[in-house]
């Protein structure tokens, strides 16, 4: 039997398209099952309904307030005027949460900083003015007492364990961005532990979660929720080349807000223990150049302040020196293999772990691996020295995954990468333009 031509592009064209339905007949099963195992695994929908979400925010949204800041900037435009004939004051929005029935709210440092007015809004729209309690800005952290808050119901929020966040862990974050109150976000945590660089003070902040889910200017100060409503971080800082969402966004750990308030509210600062050093990640290239194994784990010591712990308890910078071909040579280093016991190989090992387990006036033990021998330091911590800070706690080479800036010592620079911006809050009378924190 024969086919003609148009009988077979027709026979052709069936086993094409019974090929392509029964292909994409598996594909739709596969993803239909594929996004019922997500729906299931994350708990959030019930038949096609997100109402697990809107209770959450429910639960949570009386806690979350607007915080606006009136502040003082020479470059301002002068010149403007509103509607009725006044100069308009320059206003920031960021947001924050009530800590407790007393009326303390929560926020970053980063908001008030610059206030000379702060005003708080709640989600029922009344206002109230507040005053400054404590500030961290270290761990940009501050406290607010609210002014006679007299029949406002407080909703104070619960603070959930951080440390038992894990990766793809959901998270939901509450504030307002661009002004815009009450804006809820999904996502998920992107990865835990990262190390959050402070330019403007010269310390990092240690132990930092990293979501995807959206931040904005204005999400400053609001809490980072899991599914149970509880708050788990405080929305912090963004990963951006402009200053708006792109992805990856950063809260300061629950843990580290439960640590830090108390102090904050009793005496209104919080004492961060310092070591005195900066220093890197040693790369296996630098490992094999000081005749040790390619793998070697250790954090390389660039430098020491003077008549700091580090210093006090023996603790040496590197030497460097120049050869008769004009090539610079490590002659002399300390690399910190542990800390108390604990193995480290990066400088976040160190900082994460002196602001987790210790305080000011602890003593603690460093191994440390010098020109070959492996002694012992005892050094007792001190706290970080005032501002304007001269210290530089350097950051580890950079990992495919970590975000760095770069290192001041010539001789160890790091790629340049996106600066690290800390949420500009936007202009309430200026719209579509941004005030510069710094």
């Amino acid at each position: 039997m024969t086919f003609s031509f148009y009988q077979r592009s027709l026979f052709c064209l069936i086993i094409i398209f019974s090929s392509s339905f029964i292909l994409f007949h598996h594909v739709a099963a596969y993803a239909q099952s594929q996004n019922q195992s997500l729906e299931k695994d994350l708990g959030l929908f019930v038949n096609g309904n997100t109402s697990l979400l809107n209770d959450i925010f429910n639960k949570v949204k009386d806690s979350v307030v607007q915080i606006t800041t009136e502040y003082e900037d020479p470059n301002y435009p002068a010149g403007l005027y509103d509607s009725s004939g006044r100069t308009p004051i320059p206003m920031k929005f960021g947001s924050g949460f009530v800590y407790d029935d007393s009326g303390i709210i929560i926020t970053n440092y980063h908001v008030i900083s610059s206030a000379t007015n702060i005003i708080v809004t709640f989600n029922d729209g009344n206002s109230y003015t507040a005053k400054v309690v404590g500030v961290d800005p270290y761990g940009d952290i501050s406290i607010l007492k609210l002014d006679n808050p007299e029949g406002e119901k407080l909703v104070p929020v619960s603070l959930s364990n951080s440390s038992e966040l894990k990766v793809g862990d959901p998270v939901l974050a509450i504030g307002n961005p661009y002004g815009l109150d009450n804006t809820l976000t999904f996502g998920i945590v992107s990865q835990i532990g990262r190390l959050l660089p402070n330019s403007d003070l010269g310390y990092s902040i240690p132990n930092v979660i990293q979501t995807d889910a959206a931040i904005n200017p204005g999400n400053s100060g609001g809490p980072l929720i899991d599914l149970n409503g509880d708050v788990v971080g405080m929305n912090t800082a963004i990963f951006s080349n402009t200053g708006a969402y792109t992805g990856v966004g950063f809260a300061i750990p629950s843990n580290d807000i439960v640590r830090i308030i108390p102090s904050l509210i009793a005496t209104g600062t919080y004492e961060h223990p310092w070591l005195g050093i900066s220093g890197s990640r040693l790369s296996p290239t630098l490992a094999e150049a000081f005749g040790l194994p390619h793998n070697y784990k250790g954090v390389l010591i660039e430098d020491v302040v003077p008549n700091g712990p580090a210093d006090r308890a023996g603790l040496k910078g590197m030497l460097i020196q120049g050869n008769r071909y004009g090539q610079q040579q490590i002659i002399d280093k300390d690399i910190i293999i542990a800390i108390d016991g604990n193995p480290v190989s990066r400088i976040d090992d160190i900082i994460s772990y002196l602001d987790i387990n210790k305080k000011v006036g602890d003593k603690i033990t460093l191994t440390v691996n010098r020109n070959g021998e492996i002694i012992n330091l005892v050094a007792t911590l001190e706290a970080r020295p005032g501002l304007p800070l001269q210290e530089i706690q350097s950051q580890s080479e950079p990992d495919s995954n970590d975000v760095q800036p770069n290192t001041p010592f010539p001789n160890f620079k790091l790629p340049e990468l996106p600066e690290f911006r800390l949420p500009e809050l936007p202009d309430f009378n200026l719209p579509g333009l941004t005030i510069p924190l710094k």
